[in-house]
């Protein structure tokens, strides 16, 4: 017997790249180091996935918008109906009313301001019409300026920010060492205390070790994907008030006889 149909849903990479970089850990195979920088670079993508992710979704007020009318929270009426935006397109006003028109505006005017003059005319025409994705492909934000914009659009708190900033300054450095890697040449002293019965052994030795083998052990690449997390539960709560953003989404289908 034989079927034909269809299937449809999004798929969230940073979703994927959470699993990749948790389920890393569970694997002993890999060692300290070899297991630390497969986690740090899974960590590193799963940042990136999200700050797109996010950028893209508020730059779109109107998928936001269609949502909320799709299937409207408790108290929607009342909020729409506080704002007293009568007589506009229904998605306009729940844009308004959410704030999601505010939200990209500030969002814009925080890359903006890290844009080069000879970029910000261009920057200003794609923002028109382009989604944050077609944006992206034109002008190359780094991770740090994604999250630099996402952080002046949606965090109160100068510490939180501060703190994640340089967390986020940090991980994307570790990963630019990995993804540039050079060879280190290294020297290390060390000392020797023990009974003279005992001769030194290659065991006793310490490794040398590269500074960027320090930076990614699995003891670091565990801290870093905790907070990262941290900061993208964050974010996903900040924005769009989702406690669950790595949450797989739901994909939908019919199937019949062929």
């Amino acid at each position: 017997m034989s079927y034909s149909g269809h299937i449809e849903g999004s798929i969230y990479s940073h979703c994927w790249f959470y699993e990749s970089a948790r389920r890393s850990f569970e694997h002993d195979g890999y060692g300290d180091i070899c297991g630390g920088i497969t986690a740090i670079a899974l960590t590193a993508f799963m940042v990136e996935s999200y700050l797109n992710f996010s950028c893209e979704k508020i730059f779109n007020p109107f998928s936001r918008a269609d949502e909320l009318l799709s299937s409207p929270p408790p108290g929607f009426h009342e909020i729409i109906s506080d704002k007293s935006l009568h007589g506009i397109d229904p998605h306009e006003r729940v844009a308004i009313a959410y704030g999601f028109n505010e939200q990209k505006e500030t969002l814009i005017k925080a890359f903006d301001e890290q844009i080069s003059k000879s970029k910000k005319n261009k920057f200003k025409k794609l923002c028109n019409d382009k989604s944050f994705y077609e944006i992206d492909d034109e002008l190359r934000f780094s991770p740090y300026a994604k999250f630099y914009a996402l952080s002046e659009t949606l965090y109160n708190d100068g510490v939180f920010k501060k703190n994640h900033r340089d967390l986020i300054k940090y991980l994307f450095s570790i990963r630019n060492t990995l993804a540039h890697g050079r060879s280190e040449y290294v020297k290390k002293t060390f000392s020797y205390k023990g009974s003279e019965s005992v001769a030194l052994s290659s065991e006793l030795v310490p490794p040398l070790q590269a500074d960027w083998q320090e930076k990614c052990s699995i003891e670091n690449a565990k801290k870093h994907f905790i907070k990262s997390c941290e900061v993208i539960n964050l974010i996903s709560f900040n924005a769009f008030k989702d406690e669950s953003p790595f949450q797989m989404p739901t994909q939908i289908g019919s199937f019949r006889h062929a």
